[in-house]
């Protein structure tokens, strides 16, 4: 249980839970599941628990009411990007794509023929012999 000021930081409130049960990193991975490096860069900051993670070490550590509540407010959600994203232009969409550096000429057919079956189904699969260009087409039906 805290006695004194309290952990400004949920890697500081792991640390002294696991010193006053009188653990070391290593009991503490081995009883959680979890690696050494794990406890280490949850300890130094360097991350933050998942809800998985936190029960296992709530578990390890065997704490009690009191302080198992205010470990778990520690591992509230942290956000990361603003509430309102920011807008794009209507027609830019954001991806991940690779960017083509040549135009795709004479494929038309084949982009409206993939749209279409994709209006139907979730997973289309393309076939053909190497070099025909499927991958080619499906990055273009993607951006």
């Amino acid at each position: 249980m805290l006695t004194t000021s309290a952990p400004s930081t949920f890697g500081d409130l792991l640390r002294h839970y696991r010193q006053a049960a009188g653990l070391t990193q290593q009991q503490l991975a081995e009883r959680a599941g979890l690696s050494v490096h794990g406890i280490q860069k949850l300890e130094r900051g360097a991350t933050h628990p998942y809800r998985d993670t936190a029960q296992r070490l709530i578990a390890a550590l065997q704490l009690e009411a009191r302080d198992k509540s205010s470990f778990e407010a520690a591992v509230a959600p942290v956000r990361r990007h603003s509430a309102t994203p920011a807008a794009e232009p209507p027609l830019a969409r954001r991806h991940n794509l690779p960017l083509s550096t040549t135009r795709l000429i004479g494929r038309e057919t084949a982009i409206d023929e993939v749209v279409g079956r994709l209006a139907d189904t979730r997973l289309l699969t393309l076939t053909g012999v190497g070099g025909c260009g499927k991958t080619r087409l499906a990055l273009e039906v993607g951006r």
